[in-house]
């Protein structure tokens, strides 16, 4: 690598926090998959794991073979042997679109008569501690 300071991951990675499996040999342990991009993924898990160990990274639907690139502490990370497609990561991936808020309406009362209840009229006579104008209709 020409720049020592590029990131090495390959492809965008998107933040997740689901429930997958990693399978080798004759055991599955169940991980915490933290980030989830083409080429690989970050998870979590109880037990060490390995460098350089196959596995078998599953996620509902999804089955990809690989092997643990690092690991430390908890944390782990599996590099694919093949890259998956976009849709795939994206499939895996809840994305939701922001949803509008739907704002109050706030008015100030009128001042008038015209168009107020009788509530609205005894609160603002209460407040301007008189009684409001009559206003003719047009």
């Amino acid at each position: 690598m020409n720049n020592p300071s590029a990131d090495p991951r390959r492809s965008p990675r998107s933040k997740v926090l689901l429930a997958a499996t990693l399978e080798w040999a004759d055991q599955a342990l169940p991980v915490v998959l933290r980030d989830l991009s083409e080429h690989g993924a970050l998870i979590e898990t109880e037990g060490a794991l390995s460098v350089d160990s196959e596995v078998w990274f599953s996620r509902n639907e999804l089955r990809v073979h690989g092997h643990v690139a690092w690991s430390h502490d908890h944390q782990a990370g599996i590099a694919f042997s093949r890259p998956l497609k976009a849709e795939v990561v994206l499939r895996h991936i809840k994305w939701r679109m922001p949803q509008p808020v739907e704002q109050p309406v706030h008015r100030r009362p009128g001042l008038t008569r015209l168009g107020m209840s009788a509530e609205e009229q005894r609160w603002t006579e209460e407040i301007m501690g008189a009684p409001l104008r009559r206003t003719r209709q047009k």
